[in-house]
């Protein structure tokens, strides 16, 4: 396989892998006004710690680097709590 294709290839997939992280930050608006209407607290460290954990097992199956794959999560999560307190007011 040439490189053009390959890098073709990887391009695809990060605008696929993009797309999906663009439908996952999309329902963060919907878990605040939950979170909000419901009187729970903004910040849960308890599933937090479940959703990480759970990345780096799933990345250990996968046979990925789950030392990456849990700083990659921990930056999404950075970047719920924003949208979170933005709309949560916390």
């Amino acid at each position: 396989m040439e490189l053009q294709t390959i890098r073709k290839n990887l391009d695809r997939l990060d605008k696929e892998m993009l797309a999906i992280l663009a439908e996952r930050m999309n329902l963060i608006p919907k878990v605040a006004e939950y979170k909000r209407q419901n009187n729970l607290p903004r910040y849960q460290p308890d599933r937090e710690q479940v959703v990480l954990e759970s990345k780096r097992k799933l990345a250990i199956e996968m046979l990925l680097n789950p030392d990456m794959v849990e700083d990659i999560y921990k930056r999404i999560i950075q970047d719920a709590h924003r949208i979170e307190e933005d709309i949560m007011g916390e």
